[in-house]
């Protein structure tokens, strides 16, 4: 897209800064959670076990944290797949949908995070996309699954 405005670069700039911005709150609200989780399960006087994602440090250690999480929802939305694979009659269908989202995941989050392209954030965008895409086609099998039982 070709701005002929200052409004209109101006627009696409605060897109970019937005997304950015959103996709750090995000990162930083998954590290917190991580972090509450550990506390709870802890017995007092017991000293918590270290967790790489409690506090990262360093883009590296945040971009970890995001592949990380994408493969917890990656691994659930497996289960459920399958799940719901045993139970319709229409598996044919469901196996090229779900070849079609994923397909359209990838490329989606790929898009996403090519605002960041080439610099350090640009994979942790791409980790955070496909986790928060992936939850919600895991719901999206859930509700189905439900349906059939």
């Amino acid at each position: 897209m070709v701005c002929k405005t200052l409004a209109c670069s101006v627009a696409i700039l605060l897109r970019g800064v937005v997304t950015r911005f959103a996709f750090l709150f995000l990162a930083l609200a998954l590290v917190c959670s991580l972090n509450t989780q550990a506390q709870r399960r802890t017995k007092p006087g017991a000293q918590a076990p270290k967790q790489p994602c409690a506090n990262p440090q360093t883009q590296g250690e945040i971009t970890q944290c995001a592949i990380e999480e994408f493969k917890k929802a990656d691994t659930e939305m497996n289960k459920v797949y399958q799940q719901l694979l045993l139970k319709t009659d229409r598996q044919e269908k469901l196996k090229a949908a779900q070849r079609a989202w994923i397909a359209f995941r990838d490329a989606d989050c790929e898009y996403d995070a090519s605002e960041s392209e080439g610099g350090s954030m640009e994979p942790t965008l791409r980790y955070g996309c496909y986790a928060t895409a992936t939850k919600t086609r895991t719901n999206q099998l859930r509700a189905s699954l439900k349906l059939l039982q």
